[in-house]
């Protein structure tokens, strides 16, 4: 056990520096994906979509996969299993989620840019800022949410 505990600071690093990078092309992703209906030209327009193209796949994906697992490593190590947690993991599972729509919006915005308005696009800015203030709040605060109740199987 000593071994875990001396790598413990290293993995909440990771965990840490991982969070930042996902949380900040997740923030990133919605204004890329916002230029899209107003870029003219094909040369801006492949610029575009190799930097959106950059974000997703070298910044955000990597990103958030050392995020999920350095903190499915800190759940096993740190046995922390309260409610509060649990909800926490649920906007996690959001975020993901998320990660995934914008790399679907990235396919479809490719072939047919102007297929939904820029401010349509940008106001998605507004679903990871909620995640990121939830789960920020939820690891800050760790409120007594209770017991949750399951429904009983019979």
């Amino acid at each position: 056990m000593d071994l875990l505990a001396a790598w413990m600071p290293w993995i909440k690093f990771v965990h840490l520096a991982a969070l930042l990078a996902w949380c900040a092309s997740l923030l990133a992703l919605p204004s890329l994906l916002a230029l899209f209906p107003r870029t003219e030209g094909r040369v801006s327009r492949r610029r575009l979509r190799a930097a959106t193209r950059f974000v997703y796949i070298a910044l955000a994906s990597p990103a958030a996969v050392l995020a999920v697992v350095s903190g499915t490593a800190l759940i096993h190590l740190m046995n922390v299993y309260a409610p509060w947690f649990f909800a926490k993991l649920t906007l996690v599972a959001a975020m993901v989620l998320f990660h995934a729509g914008c790399g679907k919006l990235i396919l479809v915005l490719r072939e047919r840019p102007r297929v939904w308005s820029p401010g349509l696009l940008l106001a998605t800015a507004a679903v990871p800022v909620a995640l990121i203030l939830g789960v920020l709040w939820l690891v800050l605060a760790q409120p007594a949410l209770g017991p949750l109740s399951l429904p009983r199987l019979r």
